[in-house]
């Protein structure tokens, strides 16, 4: 088992953040709440600014964040509550997340944080490599997700759930992470534990092969034609390796492209298409003039 408290100091050691401001991502959970109290016995924590978001979708939102905001009271770490105004009909994780992400950009430039770390651990890797590979992903969604804000991304969720235990911590249980109706909650709640035994070490055979992914991105990236040039002959493409050409139409796409889109792109421009010509990928418009192919 992995000494928290060492983890988060390597971490902070590997990436420069020592006796800088940091902003922590704190829901309440049993996962945050440990990020929380093992960042206040590693650091300063007038240093500790700590971002909690209400989205007002439960009753118990308001306790939620009453109860962060004292904890911060009690551990001397300064306390920023943010609530959610509008209430989504559809895509309401999209929406979420996009809402998220502009409370943290509010909060970092409001507290001249040096970076916002989550609480995201080596079982939430799992489950978001099984949850991309089901949906369909080139190699850069096997990679790591960002490990420069996650200081836990190789910790497992049952070594956060023994120290927050050893440690007597307290935090809020969320009844929507049972709802099965969620994909990554049917993962984690069904998934995993028949994964489970066929390889008990679950997380740490995932930490190593996305490592291992991220290296073999970072060598087919050095052998891309650059995307920003927005044009390349269709001779050239065509005489790049299959691995190449997907990885490239992966890397011009505004969002991730389904299997499905990249196969029929493939065939289309394989199929001596005639000039003017068009196909979009992953929301970019694909087309061809005079044997170049363009992208915006």
């Amino acid at each position: 088992m992995k000494n928290l408290e060492t983890v988060f100091r390597d971490f902070l050691k590997r990436e420069n953040l020592e006796d800088q401001k940091l902003l922590l991502l704190v829901s309440g959970g049993i996962d945050s709440m440990t990020l929380l109290h093992v960042a206040v016995q590693t650091m300063d924590p007038t240093n500790i600014f700590v971002l909690h978001v209400n989205h007002k979708t439960r009753s118990q939102c308001e306790k939620e964040q009453v109860f962060v905001e004292k904890v911060c009271e009690q551990y001397g770490a300064n306390f920023l509550g943010k609530t959610l105004a509008k209430k989504p009909q559809k895509n309401r994780e999209s929406f979420w997340r996009a809402e998220r992400e502009r409370c943290k950009t509010w909060a970092i430039k409001k507290t001249g944080a040096k970076r916002a770390l989550s609480a995201h651990h080596a079982t939430d890797l799992v489950e978001t490599m099984l949850w991309r590979l089901v949906k369909g992903t080139g190699v850069s969604g096997l990679s790591p997700f960002e490990t420069e804000t996650k200081p836990f991304w190789t910790v497992s969720k049952a070594e956060i759930e023994k120290y927050a235990r050893e440690k007597k911590l307290q935090w809020w249980e969320d009844a929507s992470n049972l709802n099965t109706n969620f994909d990554r909650n049917l993962i984690r709640q069904e998934v995993l534990p028949e994964l489970r035994n066929i390889t008990p070490n679950l997380e740490k055979v995932f930490v190593a092969e996305a490592r291992h992914f991220s290296s073999v991105e970072t060598f087919l990236r050095s052998r891309l034609p650059s995307p920003l040039e927005k044009k390349m002959s269709l001779k050239t493409f065509l005489t790049l390796p299959e691995i190449l050409q997907t990885e490239f139409l992966r890397s011009i796409a505004r969002q991730t492209p389904s299997s499905s889109e990249i196969d029929d792109c493939l065939r289309w421009l394989r199929g001596t298409p005639p000039g003017g010509s068009a196909k979009k990928i992953g929301g970019t418009p694909l087309r061809l003039e005079q044997n170049k192919l363009r992208w915006d």
